[in-house]
C-alpha cells in the first residue's frame, strides 16, 4: 500500500508540473520540502526567471521503513558504515537511482535543493544525483544555533555520522555558517545568504487576511508558539527529565484561563512542524476544548498568524526571533529555577532587549492581559533592539534573501563565480 501511494505521488507530480514556472533565461530547480512551506513560498514569490519543482518527502518516502533498520534511522548509525550499506543499496535499487534519472529526465533539473543532507532517506538521492551529474545545494532552515556544549556534542555527531556531501551550502548568518565549518562543511562552500522565508514581512501584499486564517475580525488574536518539553536541551536523544514540562503546562494554563475569561480575544497554539511529543499537545487540547482557542499545525502559517496578531508569545524557537521583525508585542514565557540554571545554553532571546520577560507565572498573566490592552507599545529602543538581534541570525534581511538564494544557485550551476555575485552585490 505505501509503494502505490508513493507511485501515486510521483505520477501526481510530474502530472502538476512545477510550483513556479520560470522563463527560458532561468535555471530549473527540484525543491525538498521537508516542513520547509514558507521559505519555498518566499522563493517562489521571488521576481527570478527560475523553474522550482516541489517534492513532498512524506509522500515519497512512504516506504522508507522497509529498508532501513530502526538503529538506522537518524543519528543513530554512521551513513553507509556496516550493515547500513547494505540497506542503502536496496534502497537505491528499489526505487532513488531510478527516481534521480526520471528526475532529471521529467524536469531537466540543474540543481536539488533541499534543507538538510542530514537524512539518511535524502542522502542516497543526492548520491545518485550527482552520479549523474547533478549537484545538490543545501539552504539550511535549521539556523539557530544555541551556544553550549549540547550543540558542541552536536557538532561532533554530525561530523562523525553524517559528514557534508552537498557541492553549496546557504547560511542563515554568520553563527550558522560556523557551527557548519565545525561540522566540517568546506569553508569554499558555505556562503551566507540569509533566510529566505524572511521576505514575508517586507511584503504586505503577501500578508493574508484574518477572515483567510480562520480568525475573526472583530477579536484580538494572542499566538503562542508551543514547543517540546526538551526544547534546546537534548541532542540526539530525549531528554528524560523534560526540563519545559510544568512550565509549558502553565502557559498553556494561562493562556486558556485568559480565553475563558474574555470572549474578545482568540488564542492560536502553534505546535512546532517536527514536534516529538505532538500527540501529547492534542490531548491536552481535546481534553479541555474552548470556542476561541485555536490548534494549528503544519510548517506553513506561522508568519501568516504572526502579521496578524496583537500579542505573540513563545520560548525557545526561530518564529520568535522572526516574530521581532513585526511591531507586535512580544512575550517571552521562560521563568523559574530551571530556565535560570539552563540560561547561558539558550537562544538568547530573553537577554536581546527586543521582547518583555516575565520573571513568574503570575507576572506572565499580567503582562498578556497588558498586552491586549496597548500596555506593551514598543519604544524605540526596543525596535533598535529587534532590529540589532535579528539581523544576527538573519543576514541582510531585507525582502530579498530568496532571489539572492536563487541568484547564487544559478550561478553556481551555469559556472560563474558565486562569490563574484555576491560582492558585486554588496558594492552595488
Amino acid at each position: 500500500m505505501r509503494v502505490a501511494r508513493r507511485r501515486w505521488y510521483l505520477r501526481q507530480f510530474f502530472r502538476a508540473g512545477p510550483h513556479h514556472l520560470g522563463t527560458e533565461r532561468g535555471c530549473t530547480f527540484v525543491i525538498i520540502n521537508h516542513c520547509y512551506d514558507l521559505d519555498i513560498d518566499a522563493l517562489c514569490a521571488a521576481d527570478t526567471p527560475h523553474t522550482l519543482w516541489v517534492v513532498n518527502p512524506f509522500a515519497l518516502f512512504t516506504d522508507v521503513h522497509h529498508y532501513f533498520a530502526p538503529d538506522q534511522i537518524d543519528l543513530h548509525a554512521v551513513y553507509g558504515v556496516g550493515a547500513m550499506a547494505a540497506s542503502i543499496a536496496r534502497y537505491k535499487a528499489a526505487y532513488i537511482t531510478d527516481l534521480a534519472r526520471e528526475l532529471r529526465d521529467r524536469t531537466h533539473l540543474d540543481a536539488l535543493i533541499t534543507p538538510t543532507d542530514v537524512a539518511y532517506y535524502i542522502r542516497p538521492l543526492i548520491e545518485e544525483l550527482r552520479a549523474i551529474g547533478i549537484p545538490t545545494i543545501v539552504q539550511d532552515k535549521e539556523g539557530t544555533i544555541s551556544p553550549g556544549a549540547i550543540m558542541d556534542d552536536h557538532a561532533q555527531v554530525l561530523s562523525e555520522r553524517y559528514p557534508p556531501i552537498s557541492d553549496q551550502y546557504y547560511f542563515w548568518s554568520e553563527a550558522h555558517r560556523d557551527f557548519w565549518l565545525r561540522v566540517g562543511v568546506p569553508e569554499e562552500r558555505a556562503f551566507v545568504l540569509g533566510q529566505p522565508r524572511s521576505d514575508f514581512f517586507f511584503h504586505p501584499d503577501r500578508w493574508p487576511s484574518k477572515a483567510s486564517l480562520g480568525l475573526a475580525e472583530d477579536k484580538k488574536v494572542i499566538l503562542a508558539f508551543t514547543y517540546d518539553a526538551d526544547a534546546y536541551m537534548r541532542s540526539t536523544e530525549p531528554n528524560p527529565d523534560r526540563p519545559w514540562k510544568t512550565m509549558r503546562d502553565d502557559t498553556h494554563a494561562a493562556l486558556r484561563e485568559l480565553a475563558r475569561a474574555r470572549a474578545d480575544v482568540e488564542v492560536v497554539i502553534k505546535t512546532h512542524p517536527q514536534q516529538a511529543d505532538l500527540d501529547e499537545i492534542l490531548a491536552e487540547h481535546s481534553a479541555d476544548p474552548l470556542p476561541n482557542v485555536k490548534l494549528v499545525m503544519g510548517a506553513s502559517q506561522a508568519n501568516h498568524f504572526m502579521v496578524r496578531a496583537d500579542v505573540i508569545v513563545g520560548f525557545q524557537s526561530t518564529a520568535m526571533i522572526e516574530a521581532m521583525m513585526t511591531k507586535t508585542p512580544v512575550i517571552y514565557a521562560g521563568w523559574g529555577a530551571v530556565h535560570d540554571r539552563a540560561s547561558d545554553t539558550l537562544i538568547p532571546i530573553h537577554r536581546s532587549g527586543g521582547c518583555t520577560v516575565p520573571r513568574s507565572l503570575d507576572d506572565f498573566r499580567r503582562l498578556l492581559a497588558s498586552g491586549l490592552d496597548g500596555g506593551l507599545r514598543l519604544s524605540p529602543a526596543m525596535l533598535r533592539a529587534r532590529k540589532a538581534f535579528t539581523d544576527s541570525y538573519f543576514f541582510d534581511a531585507d525582502g530579498k534573501a530568496a532571489r539572492r538564494v536563487l541568484d547564487h544557485a544559478a550561478a553556481f550551476v551555469t559556472g560563474k563565480s558565486p562569490r563574484r555575485v555576491a560582492s558585486s552585490r554588496a558594492a552595488g
